[in-house]
């Protein structure tokens, strides 16, 4: 199993104040990652730093051996997919629109898509179910539907990797886990790794391979499921305490 992105000490400030801590972090080929931690612990800036999104001056990033900062952005784009936790789009484009935009890193800039370019989307809404939608404006829809639609532009990229934020946000309970269950697809059928930051630590934890637990911008636990999902560490990890169940290797999380 080799790693496919791998950061070492990294740090990262805004406006003098230390977020990041000096983190060391790998993401292998074909995991499933999860990055859970309080508000304000860092996820999101984090997930921001792999996808090259955020530069850093303390540590360095390698993608497969190479570090980030040396591949062109256009290349990075067409390795590594991110999704934000709030996607806002500024024009009323069509949904089939917004995920045709995640071909852009393969379509010259004077060209249109080619045949190709339209089977992947077409693939790509077949899978997440959003062809009913496909002429709808994305100003249009809810909330939930807009996090599929830039899930689907995501992976209209073919990446390798997808860093995912909150990537369930708006999403009820039911398709919630029909969106974990498609990741879990995609990254067995597909082998693409996926690291997804989430807030929820009462479902959907049975997904992820790991788990990364970040405190104050460091990380503060690491591992697999049973060494990780415990009620001492996650009650330290989010300030209040909580229980765990481990259920034939199905992991419950209860408030105490």
């Amino acid at each position: 199993m080799k790693n496919i992105i791998e950061g070492k000490g990294i740090s990262f400030s805004y406006d003098g104040s230390e977020v990041i801590k000096n983190v060391d972090i790998s993401i292998s080929d074909g995991r499933f990652i999860g990055l859970l931690g309080a508000n304000g612990s860092g996820k999101s800036t984090l997930l921001k730093i792999l996808s090259g999104i955020l530069n850093i001056k303390n540590g360095k990033i390698f993608y497969e051996n190479k570090e980030l900062r040396h591949i062109s952005k256009r290349e990075v784009a067409r390795r590594i997919s991110y999704v934000p936790q709030n996607s806002t789009f500024g024009f009323p484009f069509t949904v089939s629109e917004v995920i045709q935009m995640g071909r852009a890193p393969y379509i010259g800039r004077f060209e249109f898509e080619g045949e190709r370019d339209r089977e992947i989307v077409s693939n790509v809404m077949e899978t997440l179910g959003l062809f009913h939608l496909q002429d709808r404006l994305v100003t249009e829809i809810s909330g939930g539907e807009r996090q599929l639609t830039s899930l689907a532009r995501a992976l209209a990229q073919e990446p390798e990797i997808m860093i995912l934020d909150e990537p369930a946000t708006f999403l009820d309970f039911k398709h919630k886990t029909e969106l974990f269950k498609i990741l879990w697809k995609l990254k067995e059928e597909r082998q693409i790794s996926i690291l997804a930051a989430t807030h929820d630590i009462f479902s959907s934890l049975s997904f992820f391979d790991e788990i990364i637990i970040l405190k104050d911008g460091e990380i503060f636990a690491k591992g697999n499921l049973e060494e990780v999902l415990t009620g001492e560490i996650l009650s330290e990890a989010y300030g209040t305490e909580v229980r765990v169940k481990n259920d034939n290797g199905r992991i419950f999380v209860y408030p105490a």
